[in-house]
């Protein structure tokens, strides 16, 4: 049957977690269940956002939507979706990030997928959820979402620079060896290649943080009040995102411009196929303003050798007004990329068509495992 999951459920889930392969190290079964407590139970979803007459409403709280299927006391399926505030035009929509689920594998012969999604659509609308949405990066597993009514918007496509030439090559011809004479000569390409796509002078200070502080909150109020859909960012919200499971590590960086906020960057290290990346998780300025983003991505590329990854990453849609620049930093579009898919409640009125895509801000700070 299926049922609310509880919080005595969390360690038997992360056993089924780790019996069927999902739980890639670092990550253990200790810190999978601190993982589904910062999603699930500590999340925080708009609190403080705006202080303006005309600003969205806040939503303070959401309802758990996590839950198990269980038979003869043994769990064998998990699924919950993490609540996010969403600006959606003039309205503040309550939302949440379909994730985290997990089948057994002496149970898929049971088909659980279908009933699953059924009773996860049903609590969508009791719990009073306007709609879900989620990233999808395989076609084995989109198809069998948009079988049972999950629609899809757009693709978010997934972008790379080159910060250790050497290792790259090495890593995609791993039988050529020689790795030492790969450094010896590739390493004045990587100089060059790095002086050249990140020079300018700008009139920004960039510096590292260690959290989102009050300083931030007239950017982030005037920055939400320009975006058409977006999930909300507020200095609680981004504190709960970034700071509340600290095995993710990530790392903020801040823009200001005459001592004010003009923009933020938050980072982290994680592994994408045979590459160790430093991944952009979120990167949020004014729409017309490239001389913020400009030195965000500059700084992206020194922590990102700092870091001694191979990659530099991140993730962006057609629309992102900043493409063209992040092109011009020598970002190469890779193979990779996400399909963003929505459901709303079997009740409600709320139009969810590729056409709204456009309108939409998204990019890894709804999700970001790869």
């Amino acid at each position: 049957m299926f049922r609310d999951a509880l919080d005595s459920d969390l360690s038997n889930i992360a056993a089924m977690a780790e019996a069927n392969a999902l739980l890639i190290p670092p990550l253990d079964q200790a810190a999978f269940v601190r993982m589904l407590r910062w999603l699930h139970e500590d999340v925080v979803i708009a609190a403080g956002i705006g202080h303006k007459a005309d600003a969205l409403p806040a939503l303070n709280a959401a309802p758990r939507l996590q839950m198990v299927y269980e038979e003869d006391q043994k769990i064998l399926a998990h699924f919950g979706a993490i609540p996010f505030a969403m600006k959606f035009g003039e309205q503040c929509l309550l939302s949440c990030f379909a994730a985290n689920i997990v089948i057994d594998e002496s149970a898929r012969k049971k088909a659980l997928f279908f009933p699953l999604q059924k009773h996860f659509v049903g609590l969508l609308g009791s719990l009073g959820y306007d709609f879900s949405y989620g990233l999808m990066t395989r076609p084995p597993v989109l198809k069998p979402h948009l079988a049972v009514g999950w629609k899809k918007i757009g693709e978010l496509k997934v972008f790379a620079r080159p910060v250790a030439a050497s290792r790259i090559v090495s890593k995609l011809f791993p039988k050529l060896g020689f790795q030492k004479t790969l450094d010896y000569l590739l390493h004045p390409f990587q100089w060059l290649f790095d002086t050249f796509t990140v020079k300018g002078r700008h009139h920004v200070e960039v510096s590292e943080v260690d959290r989102f502080d009050a300083s931030f909150e007239s950017f982030l109020c005037q920055w939400t009040s320009s975006q058409d859909i977006t999930a909300v960012r507020s200095v609680e919200v981004l504190n709960w995102r970034f700071l509340g499971f600290a095995e993710r590590n990530y790392k903020i960086t801040v823009a200001r411009r005459a001592g004010q906020v003009c923009g933020y960057m938050v980072t982290r290290v994680m592994p994408m196929q045979q590459f160790l990346t430093l991944a952009i998780v979120d990167l949020v300025a004014m729409d017309s303003d490239r001389e913020t983003v400009s030195a965000l991505l500059n700084a992206s590329a020194a922590l990102a050798r700092r870091a001694k990854v191979d990659v530099l990453t991140t993730a962006f849609t057609e629309h992102y007004p900043f493409r063209s620049l992040l092109r011009r930093k020598c970002f190469i579009e890779t193979s990779e990329k996400f399909t963003l898919v929505t459901r709303v409640p079997k009740a409600s009125t709320l139009e969810l068509e590729a056409s709204i895509f456009k309108r939409w801000f998204i990019n890894w700070f709804d999700h970001d495992f790869v």
